[in-house]
């Protein structure tokens, strides 16, 4: 029963470990042509919405591409857990 649990505890882990963190946008439509826009990276903490007490680290920036010999900047979000205490979740919670 024990190797059980543990074989059923170590392929969540597995699963949960692999998702991605970091997505690129690959619509070219919503790119910029050009140089990359100015102000990134920004990195913003959110509260998830239906879990008091656990927030997300979300950090935008542009990831350079070629494409038909020009330079285009793809958007690029990377999230990550973060720790947060249930009074900073509820203010980040009130003012989202």
């Amino acid at each position: 029963m024990k190797s059980l649990l543990l074989f059923v505890f170590a392929i969540t882990l597995a699963g949960c470990s692999t998702q991605p963190k970091t997505i690129v946008n690959q619509d070219l439509s919503e790119g910029v042509v050009g140089t990359k826009p100015e102000g990134y990276p920004k990195t913003m903490v959110r509260a998830l919405p239906d879990q008091p007490g656990f927030c997300v680290e979300v950090t935008q920036d542009w990831q350079e591409r070629s494409y038909e010999g020009k330079t285009v900047w793809l958007k690029e979000k990377t999230v990550r857990s973060a720790s947060c205490t249930k009074y900073r979740w509820y203010q980040l919670a009130r003012d989202h």
